[in-house]
């Protein structure tokens, strides 16, 4: 008995333990646990709605081993169910993209994206749905899904043309007039290293371009000059009271952090390091520093695009 006893006092004292370290790593009170998704992966409907083509659609159907998400999870269905399933859940928020394609479709006059009014109907209907259950909107701009139509008549580059900047910024103001009274929480890109490393340089996303040693560096470029564009006029529509006050904006990176091989090894700590500057220095350093990271400029070179006039101010503190 007394050993029983004794065992049941350690597994008290673990117990608490195991609580006061819980208790000490607790989120803050104002952390949003929720889930996230991306409009081509679960949209579908890519035909309804006046939603046009993007390049994941074309690319999925040169790909054998890539399947089309032309039904997909059916989201634009049954996104009412799903917002019912959030509440059940308890989700506090919710992050999803805007398809462009949906929002936007090509107008040959004028050479520009307009917008398309049923497609901009269903995500306002969609945030009205999560603002009205408590569910906080958390709104991507873009997760890679570029109009088809925009990237042919960019000749086939995307955002490899320093034009699709321009037109990113048409876009991102569309979104802002539309949602910025019902959307606090604002991201430009989901991921840039992913749909520019994967479409420019690897081949394994859309557009799935390969075998080029400075495609992905101009993409990257175009991409962050329309992080930074976008990131001005949201401040400015902040201040003309188009945007809530309260809202934010920013980007999300991703990367998998690397570890040296051998932590006393000074080679390895270098290359470790270089890992992480090339996959979240890339995009990170510029918003902070208005350049990229010294050690690409030294490895990349000439193939690396520079900044000029005003863009390092812009890009500076775009976060």
């Amino acid at each position: 008995m007394q050993l029983l006893t004794r065992a049941l006092q350690l597994l008290g004292a673990a117990a608490s333990a195991v609580l006061i370290s819980a208790d000490s790593r607790c989120f803050p009170d104002d952390f949003l646990f929720g889930s996230a998704t991306a409009s081509y992966q679960v949209e579908g409907a890519v035909k309804e709605g006046g939603r046009t083509p993007s390049i994941w659609d074309f690319y999925c159907r040169t790909q054998p081993d890539v399947k089309c998400a032309n039904v997909a999870d059916d989201f634009y269905h049954r996104y009412q169910d799903d917002v019912k399933l959030m509440v059940e859940t308890e989700l506090q928020s919710f992050r999803f993209s805007i398809s462009w394609s949906r929002v936007m479709n090509w107008d040959s006059e004028t050479s520009r994206m307009r917008p398309n009014p049923e497609g901009i109907a269903f995500y306002h209907s969609l945030i009205d749905q999560l603002n009205a259950n408590g569910i906080v909107p958390i709104l991507t701009i873009y997760h890679w899904d570029l109009p088809l139509e925009l990237h042919t008549q960019l000749g086939e580059e995307g955002w490899l043309d320093a034009e699709i900047v321009d037109h990113y910024v048409d876009y991102a103001t569309l979104l802002f007039h539309e949602y910025g009274q019902k959307v606090n929480y604002w991201t430009t890109f989901n991921e840039p290293l992913s749909f520019v490393a994967g479409g420019y340089a690897l081949g394994m996303g859309a557009p799935g371009y390969t075998g080029s040693l400075t495609q992905a560096y101009t993409a990257a470029h175009n991409v962050l000059l329309s992080h930074a564009q976008a990131v001005k006029t949201f401040r400015e529509f902040k201040t003309n009271k188009v945007v809530n006050d309260q809202a934010r904006i920013a980007i999300v990176l991703n990367a998998d952090y690397a570890y040296p091989l051998d932590p006393k090894d000074p080679d390895d700590v270098a290359a470790a390091s270089r890992k992480m500057e090339f996959d979240v220095g890339w995009f990170l350093a510029p918003l902070v520093t208005g350049d990229y990271p010294p050690i690409m400029r030294e490895i990349v070179g000439a193939r690396l695009p520079l900044f000029y006039g005003d863009q390092p101010k812009l890009l500076k503190g775009s976060f």
